[in-house]
């Protein structure tokens, strides 16, 4: 198992939360994800998940959910 962390910019509230979560569990072999918000700067998103993520498998899946951006 993998466990991975990103910085993600773009979120504003527990909606965003959720879209963010719901966007990245859909990638396949995703376990959890875990949203760290901040409204004033990037929030933290840690991901855990059977493969190495890559960060362009977790933009490609921020695009299908918003306007959120890896930072």
């Amino acid at each position: 198992m993998s466990q991975v962390t990103f910085s993600v910019d773009g979120l504003h509230c527990q909606g965003c939360v959720g879209t963010v979560e719901k966007a990245i569990s859909a990638i396949p072999d995703v376990h959890r994800v875990s949203v760290d918000l901040d409204i004033e700067g990037p929030s933290t998103v840690t991901v855990d998940a059977d493969h190495e993520l890559r960060a362009d498998e977790i933009q490609r899946a921020l695009r299908s959910g918003g306007n959120f951006t890896l930072v």
